[in-house]
């Protein structure tokens, strides 16, 4: 269509026209008799709650570039404090004890890169290596490669329609054995994980995952390297496999959502891939571990539950000059539970948490608790002797842990409080008994 030619003497001057942009008007609007609108908006005020959850991160994207989709990075801050006030365990008897400290606890960037449609590579980095809990230095900079891979989504590749997914990927990743393992700690309700879930833990370690996901069912399988490096794997030790397989529904007369999962663990060498092995330091002591958990939702209400059982194999620690130890009280089986329900208080403001774990052991050192923070003041305070409170060895240990979450900006910045009461005991000992308070402040972009 030709454009029709304007008339000189009809043609609103430039100062008529901003005059009425000034007014929020228009020529056409004016005589439309519509509403005007304004052509000049304010721009929104800036908010940093906004920003934050916004992917500043986010560097490039463009689906439709056959090369590159996406470039973002990104990253984690954490930090916390404790006070802890208890009694431990010390040459044979016991001794009162008190111990505070504050600890840069994840300090991580990462950046990933989406390209030719169907790879992406994720790298993540520590850059803290803060020892100042056992009254070392803080250092600032770079520690460590956490995690590494290349993912192929096999799914989109292939066209495949009756999977929702179907990825395999390559490189150093994040290993899940437990339910609270498997929830990131940008969303984690505790300031720690439970004991339980801490003993089992396997570190971030190299090999090769499948996952798929079809209807409400998702399965996983993965094959890693036993030896523990900051880097990739050497490959000097043998492997261990996993096994992931979860089923969601939504099912009124039971919850608003549910799910649950099972996991399984297996140790190809427990002699190769011992956490003492002088040889190569290993990352997975336990012969097998297996976790049946749950999570489901009753409108403010949530709970996770997880019952964990495993076998710790053949004992392959070494004492202090590098002699096998072969301890028959560290072998054996252990199992236990954790309960979590959590509550909104204020709907997506504040946050009530309850955490109960129980664990328990065939042998009278078959399970051990968490090294923060109980284990450190032990270290601390010379704690040291057989069986003493620094090395948290029993047979039956209770926790139990009350606290709130106030979220500034969601989980992207919150603010975390609890105190905590644990119990660990050897046969007739008591290793510790005590209460930890916690704060923290998480924030992640």
């Amino acid at each position: 269509m030709i454009p029709r030619p304007i008339r000189k003497h009809s043609a609103p001057t430039l100062i008529t026209l901003t005059t009425l942009a000034t007014l929020g008007l228009s020529p056409s609007s004016s005589f439309a008799g519509t509403e005007a609108k304004s052509v000049l908006e304010e721009p929104a005020p800036w908010n940093w709650c906004t920003w934050l959850q916004d992917d500043p991160g986010t560097l490039y994207k463009n689906k439709s570039n056959p090369y590159v989709q996406e470039l973002k990075i990104y990253g984690r801050f954490q930090w916390q404090y404790a006070y802890v006030d208890g009694e431990g365990s010390f040459e044979g008897g016991t001794r009162d004890f008190n111990y505070d400290t504050e600890e840069i606890r994840r300090f991580r960037v990462g950046a990933k890169m989406k390209f030719l449609d169907y790879f992406s590579v994720h790298a993540r980095a520590n850059f803290e290596n803060d020892l100042s809990p056992i009254g070392g230095s803080r250092d600032i900079e770079y520690f460590n490669l956490y995690t590494s891979t290349l993912d192929i989504d096999l799914q989109k590749a292939f066209d495949l329609d009756t999977l929702e997914e179907l990825e395999i990927s390559i490189g150093k990743q994040k290993v899940s054995n437990s339910a609270e393992k498997y929830i990131s700690s940008r969303y984690i309700k505790t300031v720690e994980r439970s004991s339980l879930s801490n003993y089992v833990t396997v570190p971030t370690s190299t090999g090769v995952s499948l996952s798929t996901a079809f209807d409400a069912w998702n399965i996983s399988l993965g094959m890693y390297s036993g030896d523990l490096e900051q880097e990739f794997s050497k490959f000097d030790n043998d492997y261990f496999y996993t096994l992931h397989t979860g089923y969601k529904f939504e099912d009124p007369r039971f919850a608003d959502k549910s799910r649950i999962d099972f996991r399984f663990i297996l140790n190809g060498d427990e002699e190769e891939n011992a956490v003492k092995n002088l040889e190569s330091i290993g990352s997975f002591n336990q012969k097998w571990v297996a976790s049946l958990s749950s999570k489901s939702k009753w409108g403010k209400l949530r709970l996770l539950t997880d019952l964990v059982y495993g076998d710790n194999g053949t004992n392959y620690d070494i004492d202090n000059k590098g002699r096998p130890e072969n301890n028959p009280e560290r072998e054996g089986t252990f199992w236990g539970f954790v309960l979590l329900p959590t509550y909104w208080i204020l709907d997506d403001q504040l946050e009530a948490v309850f955490r109960y774990q129980y664990a328990s052991a065939s042998e009278e050192e078959g399970f051990r608790i968490s090294s923060r923070y109980s284990r450190t003041a032990g270290n601390a305070y010379d704690f040291t002797g057989p069986n003493d409170m620094s090395n948290g060895r029993g047979d039956s240990h209770h926790s139990a842990y009350l606290g709130l979450n106030y979220y500034l900006c969601g989980d992207n910045a919150k603010i975390m409080a609890g105190v905590e009461y644990d119990d660990l005991d050897s046969g007739s000992q008591d290793v510790y008994e005590g209460t930890t308070i916690w704060t923290a402040f998480r924030m992640y972009f």
